[in-house]
């Protein structure tokens, strides 16, 4: 995948947003071929070779490029922070996963607000329907069975020891939805979310307790702000306990690139 295949296929609108945040940034985005196993698409900003990318699948679509450009957007123009990481401590790979766990989460709320806002279509494009067709249904599912934590389909962090925190986050993230966007998903779609909801507040309690406190943050601070989006970061992160290995950072405008002073 290279550059000029992406931008052959790209949509005017964005196209258009592709040429303002390069322009605003003084950047050349460059995209490259993302494992199919690793998602949709990522977006990556290496300061010391002042290169911005976007990796995206080999079946990628405008709204995909559009939510990593946003991510560039809000980090090297607007000046919404990062998680970074402390000088001198050690960059274990369990740490680095709980980290991007809640700066995904955290950050992916402003993305759909500006998505939404821009016009594309929340049920479907901004929230994928693998989402609601894969956790959504199946969790509710596994958990009416009783399955042991390791089978219930949100075990993704169990390994590194921060499976709390990735259960926690399904359920932050479905009661956003719920709470920002139930009038607008279709009614399959919004019965899904209800029935997530009402299996893990059933028989997830200690991740419950822990969900409806970083629920709290969201509530109490308006994420889509600058200062709001960097208390719940910084807040999250200190609840999980990771506030000893990073701290939020912002990116600062050096020569032709960024860089992203120690927290």
């Amino acid at each position: 995948m290279n550059r000029s295949d992406v931008i052959g296929k790209l949509g005017c609108r964005v196209s258009t947003m592709l040429n303002e945040v390069e322009k605003a940034c003084g950047l050349q985005v460059q995209f490259q071929t993302l494992a199919g196993s690793c998602g949709v698409a990522q977006y990556r900003y290496d300061p010391h070779a002042s290169t911005a990318t976007v990796l995206l699948r080999s079946d990628w679509e405008d709204v995909d490029v559009a939510h990593e450009l946003m991510h560039m957007k809000l980090e090297l123009v607007e000046g919404f922070a990062v998680l970074a990481w402390r000088s001198g401590v050690s960059q274990t790979a369990a740490v680095e996963s709980a980290v991007a766990r809640v700066r995904a989460y955290v950050d992916d709320e402003v993305v759909h607000s500006r998505l939404a806002q821009q016009g594309f279509v929340v049920d479907g494009e901004v929230l994928k329907s693998q989402l609601f067709d894969d956790i959504y249904t199946k969790v509710p599912r596994y958990l009416a069975k009783l399955r042991p934590r390791q089978q219930d389909g949100m075990a993704h962090l169990d390994g590194v020891g921060y499976g709390e925190l990735c259960r926690s986050s399904f359920l932050v993230q479905a009661e956003l939805i719920r709470s920002n966007y139930s009038a607008i998903l279709s009614d399959s779609h919004r019965k899904k979310v209800q029935r997530f909801v009402d299996a893990f507040r059933t028989h997830r309690s200690v991740e419950v307790t822990k969900a409806d406190l970083v629920l709290d943050l969201f509530r109490t601070n308006d994420v889509t702000t600058v200062a709001g989006h960097r208390q719940v970061l910084e807040s999250w992160a200190q609840l999980e306990g990771l506030d000893s290995f990073v701290g939020a950072s912002t990116y600062t405008k050096q020569g032709n690139g960024y860089i992203l002073p120690w927290p």
